[in-house]
């Protein structure tokens, strides 16, 4: 029960993240920052993406993930 709920929490906000992402008009924007804020939208996506594999995915899953795998944020925002 706990496992299924986790997925669905996981597998619909990673859906909102890709959704969020893909409301800029061109790509390279999301590694803009304006302002007052301090980390582009590309750059915290990378992170949590990465926090994702790394501490949900190996850790928890066993997956076999290890940092450095080339195309691991794509791959996975792919998936939702």
């Amino acid at each position: 029960m706990l496992i299924q709920t986790l997925k669905s929490l996981f597998h619909r906000d990673l859906k909102k993240l890709r959704d969020e992402i893909a409301l800029y008009r061109l790509e390279e924007n999301i590694w803009i920052v304006e302002n007052s804020i301090s980390n582009s939208a590309g750059n915290l996506c990378l992170h949590l993406i990465g926090n994702l594999q790394t501490y949900i995915g190996a850790e928890i899953g066993k997956t076999g993930y290890h940092l450095g795998q080339i195309n691991y944020y794509r791959r996975l925002l792919d998936q939702c």
